[in-house]
């Protein structure tokens, strides 16, 4: 018999032989023992044809092996058995290891091991330590790609038997090595965790370094990790304190410079997130104080080695110490935000109470939106201080997925609240957004639209005399309505006249004003009540249900106004004058509009309606030299008592109180203007600092210190009603001097990690330039990092400190006005000054272009609602094209979002064929800035409420979050009464961790409920948009889309209309704020050419969709999988996969994060 065969003949004997394993007991001992010595052969071609024999995929040998091995009785067998898996799993078996591990997984061999090894403890057999060698070295390997492991273990209570195996083999030096490895995998679960910690684990482990002494190996390496995972647990981070294993620790880590190799920096990174664990309890901090940590950590941050690997473990060490020195907060006065509104608190107004997804009450945005986008990048001198590290530990944190794995009945009923769907009566009031789709009274009828007509809400408390007011006005409204235009045919366009509005509208402004003055009357000598009254009359203002929320003014107000038909339903810019220049255009808007904090001028660019410079922008070079010397610098600065300046040479919370009362609450009613022309080249004779300013729309800056003649340190401020969300930033800055290095340190950011790591730049914008005909924002900035300070955040329930973004700016000209910000700012004011004109210049015989307010917010600020379309024809009606939906910006410090909108709208506007196509097609619903509020005061991701509005989609408030209830509204009314759900709905927003611009849709198939996966879809559904941005667009990526359905979005407005309404194409699309690193502007920033042309593209990509039956007839034809497009764009079969992208962020995220 030849050699090459004698495998097969062996694996056959056994075939036949495992009929009746226990009959021929020696039979089968001598076959296994000799087909497990081929597959442990010296000879390499052998072991490998064996190898590859055993584990061929359609072989089922593996699944015989698995069944034999817990059958047998005899040990030496088993033994034999166990050495075959082994060896099929091991890393040198080649490559059939990777095969052999995922089968062996699929048929949940690891259950089947980790019951034999129970079965043999419980019977108190003493297994040889061959048996157990193999049994657990079979089992190390398997744990580690198994993701359900630790589940598993829990499950059948065989977490305890691998601690006493781990006792029991502390002092084997062989045994040892694969028993870490399955503690390791167990301690990954915080559920295992817990139990191995009630069991007294850390006192074995305490033993276990010990036994292996301080030289550094394999064992000792290990050992930390384990340690490390084990101290994720408070109770075990408790315990290793009052134990003897955090001095132990500390000897070890005394001695880090005594180890040489890669083990060397295993080692250390293991002590110090150890170390970084137990410091984040209260006992943990007081002990490596007591033990002189701080002084192992100061003098290893001093000798770190240079070498880039060791930047993450330096970074860790500065927080460790930033959070163990005296806790210092930032020099304010108040962690809360000094903007503060007065919300609703009517207890009707808390009728509609959210519950999200778990079943909680809504909380604050902070505790309820995680951090949205997680960074992936290489680079890590500033890699997040909770992230976990290890790059052998194939699948992490297993957490939610051990929760699932038992309860995954709980998916069958999709455990979500049922979304409150308003009834048909309450829809119609929407019809007048709609108005372009015809006559709805042939449908409905004249007596339930005269139902839905009402012009008042009537579930606000009430006495009589408001009953009876709003009795009255109800009454007296409903003629009003079905008279007007807003059931008629409108092409061509016909808008309802003044005279149709007038007296409905006054009188609705009357019972407002009656029920607002009742509720002042009744607490007359309590200001907060009054001021909740107040909000919620400006709220009640808005809710014409005939027009539903379009506030007008009254007669006297608009004697006067020119016929502006397109914007009419938009009082704040109705009456501006068409020949207006923007700049005057945009002062008269901004003096209109309310802001929390009162403003004193228009910042200079927004006045100017600048865009970017037009040349693309390199990324920046990240110095890491630079950004380690900043961070030592920092943690010098926490251990010494600093002795710069610290000088205050702004601070807003000082402006305020010293503004007239009337003027400390909002703005005033006097005209806004912005004079920096004439202070260019003007020194303030008495202040030898820079002045700052940002008291205009979407300004954020708190205060700023001069720390040293040419280095000052920023303090954001914290959204309204906020102590959180610190990112965005815009202010101005002048009085420099030419070609002076002067160092910014933006001091109490809160995001893990930051594009500035990764080479993102700060903008200016500089009033000289602009006057000398070179007008734009530009990126600027040297020795840009993004590092932790010592400033304790107080307000996280974790001992956690803020982080710097720190950048250096040489100021081109003496004396300048320049202004700094995060990103371009868009203000609300610049998107109605946008609006007027267009409205101006669009031509109405082609495009039917209407702008009207939906509601306004809670600050009583108008919510544009754009339409655009192609004017009726009798061989093209509007009753048969398809709506389109997009917003933008609910997130206000994403302005790219509104650059990426503007660029759609200017597409949709112009004379290509792609936008005549479009407006032929759809009628496009645009709402392009969800959350005004946010966005004029300078808030970063909440607006009025302290609360992400992203996350409101399923339950809004009708008080408290109108623009969505409203939003929401009208999309109900499109998809119940009119039968027409969008085609396409898509939510603009910005993506602070990650590069590129991408999209986040919904697949069934991917969706982490059972009931969603058991529908089957068609993934040309949601596939074929992100195809096309691909083809159009070369800043879009498509291996960074993702269409998981995660439960924790399901409030999100992408997966509440995907769910709720049955859109298929609901869409996030992401935009970032850095640059691309891939295609035609790889290693460039996005500006907003870039941006515009993001939003020109997704209208190319729309107008691709019209030929859906010719696309859906080539995509059925192939076999199921993703899709991909060629470049005459046609549909092919299978492309490569896409990739799934992380998400915490987005900024949909998670990012806290979208």
């Amino acid at each position: 018999m030849s050699d090459d065969n004698l495998s097969e003949v062996l694996i056959d004997r056994l075939k036949s032989l495992a009929a009746k394993p226990n009959d021929n007991i020696a039979g089968l001992r001598s076959v296994a023992a000799r087909l497990h010595s081929r597959t442990a052969s010296q000879d390499k071609q052998v072991k490998e044809k064996t190898l590859e024999y055993i584990c061929h995929k359609k072989s089922g040998i593996l699944a015989l092996l698995i069944s034999l091995l817990e059958v047998v009785k005899d040990q030496a067998t088993a033994c034999s058995l166990a050495g075959i898996l082994h060896e099929c799993v091991a890393p040198k078996s080649g490559k059939s290891r990777s095969s052999a591990i995922s089968q062996l997984v699929s048929m949940n061999a690891s259950q089947s091991v980790v019951k034999l090894i129970m079965q043999q403890q419980t019977k108190y057999v003493v297994l040889s330590d061959t048996f157990m060698l193999e049994l657990m070295w079979l089992l190390a390997q398997l744990a580690q790609r198994d993701s359900k492991f630790s589940v598993k273990t829990r499950l059948v209570g065989a977490t305890k038997t691998f601690h006493n195996v781990l006792r029991t083999y502390c002092n084997n030096t062989k045994l040892l090595y694969p028993v870490l490895l399955v503690i390791k995998c167990l301690a990954r679960s915080s559920s295992t965790t817990s139990l191995l910690v009630k069991d007294g684990i850390v006192a074995t482990m305490e033993k276990i370094i010990v036994c292996i002494g301080f030289t550094p190996n394999s064992k000792l390496r290990l050992s930390l990790n384990v340690i490390n995972y084990l101290t994720k647990s408070r109770p075990c981070c408790i315990q290793t304190v009052k134990s003897g294993l955090l001095i132990l620790l500390l000897r070890i880590f005394e001695r880090w410079d005594r180890y040489e190799g890669r083990i060397h920096l295993k080692i250390c990174s293991y002590i110090i997130m150890t170390l970084q664990h137990l410091c984040s309890t209260k006992i943990g901090r007081k002990s490596v104080c007591t033990h002189n940590g701080l002084t192992l950590l100061h003098k290893f941050s001093t000798h770190c080695p240079e070498d880039k690997s060791y930047d993450s473990v330096l970074a860790r060490v500065c927080y460790i110490i930033n959070i163990c020195l005296d806790r210092k907060q930032l020099p304010v006065q108040s962690t809360s935000s000094p903007a503060i509104f007065t919300l609703p608190t009517l207890k009707e107004v808390y009728r509609y109470n959210e519950i999200d997804i778990t079943g909680k009450h809504a909380s604050s945005s902070h505790e309820a939106s995680p951090g949205s986008d997680e960074d992936s990048c290489e680079d890590s001198l500033q890699e997040e201080a909770e992230e976990d590290d290890d790059s052998d530990d194939s699948d992490g944190n297993d957490d939610k997925d051990n929760e699932c794995y038992k309860e995954e009945y709980k998916n069958k009923i999709c455990n979500l609240p049922l979304p409150a769907q308003r009834d048909v009566e309450d829809l119609l009031g929407y019809a007048h957004y709609l108005r372009e789709f015809g006559k709805l009274e042939e449908k409905y009828g004249r007596s339930i639209l005269l139902k839905s007509s009402t012009s008042c809400d009537t579930s606000l408390p009430s006495n009589g005399k408001n009953q009876f007011i709003q009795k009255n006005c109800k009454e007296n409204c409903h003629e009003n309505i079905l008279n007007g235009t807003v059931f008629n045919q409108v092409f061509p366009c016909k808008t309802p006249s003044f005279a149709d509005h007038c007296q409905p509208l006054k009188k609705v402004l009357e019972c407002s004003k009656s029920l607002s003055d009742d509720n002042i009357s009744l607490s007359k000598n309590h200001s907060d009540i009054q001021n909740t009254a107040k909000s919620v009359s400006s709220v009640l203002s808005t809710l014409d249900t005939g027009k539903n929320g379009v506030t007008m003014e009254s007669t006297a107000t608009r004697s006067n106004i020119d016929n502006h038909m397109m914007v009419k339903g938009l009082g704040v810019i109705s009456d501006i004058p068409k020949d207006s220049g923007f700049p005057r255009v945009y002062a008269k808007i901004a003096s209109r509009v309310n802001s929390i904090l009162p403003f004193i001028k228009i910042a200079y660019p927004d006045m100017m309606g600048s865009d970017s410079s037009k040349e693309l922008e390199p990324l920046n070079i990240k110095d890491r030299r630079v950004c380690r010397a900043k961070l030592l610098a920092c943690v010098e600065r926490g251990f010494s008592e600093f002795e710069g300046s610290n000088k205050v040479v702004y601070e807003l919370d000082t402006l305020i109180t010293e503004l007239p009362p009337q003027r400390q609450n909002s703005s005033t009613n006097r005209l806004l203007v912005n004079s920096d022309e004439l202070h260019l080249g003007q020194k303030d004779g008495t202040k030898s600092h820079l002045c700052f300013e940002s008291r205009f729309e979407s300004g954020n800056l708190r205060k700023v210190i001069q720390i040293s003649p040419k280095e000052y340190d920023l303090i954001l401020m914290p959204d309204v009603n906020s102590s959180h969300h610190h990112q965005w930033f815009y202010f101005e800055v002048s009085n420099m001097e030419s070609n002076f290095p002067y160092v910014f340190n933006i001091v109490n950011c809160e995001k893990q990690n930051s594009q500035f790591n990764y080479g993102m730049k700060p903008i200016m914008y500089s009033v000289r330039e602009s006057v000398l005909g070179r007008p734009g924002w530009v990126r600027v900035g040297t020795d840009i990092c993004y590092y932790r300070n010592w400033y304790q955040n107080i307000t996280s329930r974790k001992p956690r400190s803020y982080l710097t973004t720190a950048f250096t700016i040489a100021f081109p000209h003496s004396y300048d006005v320049c202004y700094i910000a995060y990103h371009y700012p868009y203000t609300y004011s610049q998107l109605l000054a946008q609006i007027w004109k267009w409205s101006v210049s669009v031509d109405s015989t082609s495009i039917y272009f209407r702008a009207e307010s939906i509601c306004s917010s809670l600050n009583n600020n108008e919510t544009p609602l754009i339409t655009v379309t192609a004017a009726e024809s009798e061989t093209n009606s509007v009753a048969m094209r398809e709506i389109i939906f997009l917003t933008a910006r609910v997130h206000p410090g994403e302005s790219n979002s509104s650059w990426v909108m503007q660029g759609t709208l200017e597409k949709l506007l112009s004379n290509s064929p792609a936008a005549v196509s479009l407006r032929s097609k759809y009628v496009f619903k645009i709402i392009p800035m969800l959350n005004m509020e946010g966005v004029i005061n300078g808030c970063h991701r909440c607006g009025l409420t302290n609360e992400d509005l992203n996350r409101r989609w399923s339950h809004p408030n009708k008080y408290l979050h109108p623009v969505i209830y409203h939003t929401k509204g009208l999309l109900e009314y499109c998809v119940f009464v009119l039968k027409k759900p969008p085609y396409v709905f898509c939510d603009y927003h910005g993506h602070s961790r990650r590069k590129n611009v991408f999209l986040y849709g919904c697949s069934n198939s991917d969706s982490w409920s059972d009931i969603d996966r058991s529908v089957p879809d068609n993934p040309a559904d949601y596939l074929l948009l992100p195809h096309l941005m691909q083809h159009f667009s070369p800043a879009f990526s498509l291996q960074l889309c993702s269409f998981r359905v995660e439960r924790e979005r399901e409030s999100t407005a992408r997966v509440t209309l995907w769910r709720e309404f049955g859109i298929k194409r609901s869409y996030t699309m992401e935009s970032s704020y850095c640059g691309c690193d891939q295609g035609l502007y790889e290693g460039y920033h996005v500006n907003t050419i870039c941006l515009k042309e993001i939003g020109e593209h997704f209208c190319d990509a729309l107008a691709c969709l019209h030929n859906e039956s010719c696309w859906r007839k080539d995509v059925t034809t192939c076999s199921p999988g993703p899709l991909r497009l060629d470049l005459q764009g046609t549909l092919t079969g299978p492309g490569p996969e896409v990739i799934e992208s992380e998400r915490s962020d987005c900024s949909e995220c998670e990012e806290e994060h979208c």
